[in-house]
């Protein structure tokens, strides 16, 4: 495996599965896999996807190619994900689930500039 670079997109799309995989007590492959799965993994890929989206700032169709997905899939996830948002204990952990990210992608691009 090559070394983890957080400013490669299907590295973001690899740190926003593996870490909503932890959060929920899943295995990160079942996340990332590209057959659906159970509704519990589809769920959680859609919450990687959104994440992929919003926090690392990658376009829908950018986060499509790195997931292996049609555009049209990230947009229905991200849609879903923000009608989830209404819930405010769901919001708050998705808050937290990105700021997660936005660190790790941060601070590969300022190790990157070094």
């Amino acid at each position: 495996m090559a070394e983890f670079n957080p400013q490669r997109d299907e590295d973001r799309a690899y740190l926003a599965g593996a870490l909503v995989a932890y959060a929920l007590g899943l295995k990160a492959e079942a996340v990332l896999s590209e057959e659906r799965g159970n509704p519990v993994h589809a769920r959680a890929r859609h919450i990687a996807m959104y994440l992929t989206h919003t926090a690392c700032g990658m376009s829908l169709a950018r986060v499509a190619r790195a997931f292996g997905r049609d555009r049209s899939t990230i947009s229905h996830a991200c849609r879903i994900i923000e009608d989830y948002r209404e819930d405010a204990d769901f919001d708050i952990w998705i808050d937290q689930l990105s700021s997660g990210i936005q660190s790790v992608v941060l601070l590969g691009a300022a190790e990157a500039a070094v």
